[in-house]
């Protein structure tokens, strides 16, 4: 995937890295790597946030603690003296990342507009605003794709979703959770015209300007036992690259079929997967693809990628007349060649998806399903007869995919080296034999360059399928198992063969596709199950 526009400069390598564990150990403290080792209450002392901003390497914080990413240079001591001269008590000195300093300044002075631009004086409010800025700056930095506020009764848990896992972020008082929950929906909203309410469901999109960056959430919220939960989903930053279907992790062969399918005058391609699949990004890799001189409508909720080919249209679900089908009509009116619609949800949109497609239309869309063939169990579930399914103006491509951890390249281990993998080896080799573990990886202890997280990112495992005509016998007669057998007999590759492969260059760890495909065992590839 490709490097965030918000990286603070160069990572640190695992010299400077050990510097600064020198450096703790040394002092009897540790390295400060994240927001959530320090206190939540403590903020940039603005006294001297210009003298700090100057040097570049250090942050003084209210309570006079020194963050510095160079302890031992002469800079500190200069700090320390200035401090006193101004009638201030140094505190304890830590070594600190460089990006942790970057983003401790760039939050700061973000706020500090904002507090300019909208405004406000009050210093509560400021807190607030200033605690959810920097979470969300953090995030973004980390490419952390969601953020989970879970407000109960006596606590607060903020978790981040990073490379598809949680991780614990930080623990905060119950207060402030409902504070920060309170702020990001009732002034940082595009629509903040009625109060947060935990008691009942709730979602708004939140547009922020972060280190001259825009960037969007979308916010969700339902009420728990006890509190509630909310979500904030980090949405592209809009001058991000769209990255190309072969950098997302399709295979040059699933190209070709979808360039194919992309030059087709008509029909419609589907994109499937379950939530948090990037299906999304992929639709954007898609609408990149389309020939200049089409006209593309894309109907959103909401616009997530700014995509500068297309017309990108919202939709407001609250509203009948605004709704995914509603709009997907309109649009049809616009003498459109190419309509996106953002994801089929019901049965109306589904029979906009036809009859965009047999008018004469190529159509992209995306719905929630596990497998590719499943498309078309879903479809006649939404009352799409498979008469009209199996018509070849109809569906030309599906794609169904999830999302796998790449392994670290820096800190992975050879499979058979890691204790923890040792138990399962014999059933892998058995399906996947002996040479394949050999040259298979395994997750490493973590190192600097994956910040400890032993991931470098998340690579797409898909399936395409080309809708030939043979396809279309059993699509009419509903026959997916059928249809699956046909496909793998011509070559097709499913989700489980993609990881296998996957596993055999290293780049995965088995663990990690068992999660997304499914256990890699002897039971599971016979043909008929032996209970005794």
């Amino acid at each position: 995937m490709a490097k965030s526009a918000f990286s603070p400069g160069e990572e640190m390598n695992s010299e400077e890295m050990a510097s600064l564990e020198q450096f703790a150990a040394a002092t009897m403290t540790k390295v400060v790597t994240s927001q959530n080792d320090l206190d939540t209450r403590d903020r940039v002392l603005e006294e001297l946030f210009n003298w700090c901003k100057d040097q570049n390497n250090i942050v003084i914080l209210k309570s006079g603690v020194i963050l510095s990413s160079d302890p031992t240079s002469r800079t500190v001591q200069n700090c320390k003296s200035l401090m006193l001269s101004k009638g201030m008590h140094p505190g304890q000195v830590f070594a600190t990342t460089p990006s942790l300093i970057s983003l401790l300044l760039a939050s700061s002075q973000e706020m500090e507009s904002a507090q300019k631009q909208k405004g406000e004086t009050t210093n509560t409010f400021s807190d607030q605003q200033k605690h959810l800025r920097d979470l969300v700056y953090e995030a973004v930095l980390q490419h952390v794709s969601d953020i989970h506020i879970q407000v109960r009764q006596a606590y607060t848990k903020i978790r981040m979703r990073q490379h598809g896992e949680l991780r614990l972020y930080a623990e905060w008082s119950e207060k402030l959770g409902r504070e920060i929950a309170s702020v990001a929906f009732n002034k940082e909203t595009d629509h903040a015209t009625s109060h947060f309410n935990p008691l009942i469901p709730q979602d708004a999109s939140m547009p922020l300007k972060m280190h001259g960056k825009d960037i969007r959430l979308r916010l969700a919220s339902v009420p728990a036992h006890g509190g509630f939960d909310m979500v904030m989903r980090i949405l592209a930053a809009g001058e991000e690259r769209t990255s190309s279907l072969e950098d997302l992790g399709y295979t040059n062969n699933q190209v070709d079929i979808i360039k194919m399918a992309l030059k087709l005058p008509f029909g419609a391609i589907i994109v499937a997967g379950p939530t948090g699949s990037g299906k999304t990004t992929t639709l954007a890799s898609c609408m990149e693809m389309v020939e200049a001189t089409q006209k593309l409508y894309s109907i959103e909720d909401p616009v997530e990628k700014v995509v500068e080919a297309a017309t990108q249209v919202p939709v407001n679900t609250e509203k009948e007349n605004r709704s995914f089908a509603s709009m997907g009509r309109a649009a049809l009116r616009m003498d459109p060649d190419v309509i996106i619609l953002g994801e089929m949800r019901d049965e109306d949109t589904a029979h906009v998806m036809v009859r965009a497609s047999i008018t004469g239309h190529l159509v992209l869309t995306t719905l929630h399903t596990n497998r590719a063939t499943a498309i078309i169990t879903r479809l006649v579930d939404m009352g799409i007869s498979p008469v009209l399914l199996s018509d070849s103006s109809v569906l030309r491509c599906l794609m169904c995919q999830r999302l796998i951890p790449k392994l670290c390249p820096s800190c992975a281990i050879p499979l058979r080296a890691s204790p923890k993998h040792q138990p399962f080896i014999a059933d892998w080799e058995a399906v996947l034999g002996a040479a394949v573990i050999d040259k298979a990886r395994a997750r490493g202890p973590g190192c600097p360059k994956c910040n400890r997280t032993t991931v470098s990112g998340r690579t797409v495992v898909a399936e395409v399928i080309w809708v030939d005509e043979e396809g279309r016998q059993f699509i009419q007669k509903c026959d997916t198992l059928g249809w699956e057998k046909y496909l793998k007999e011509n070559g097709w590759q499913d989700f489980y063969a993609r990881a296998i492969q996957l596993i055999s260059e290293g780049i995965c760890d088995p663990f990690d596709a068992e999660k997304v495909v499914g256990p890699i065992n002897p039971a599971t590839k016979s043909t008929i199950y032996k209970y005794s």
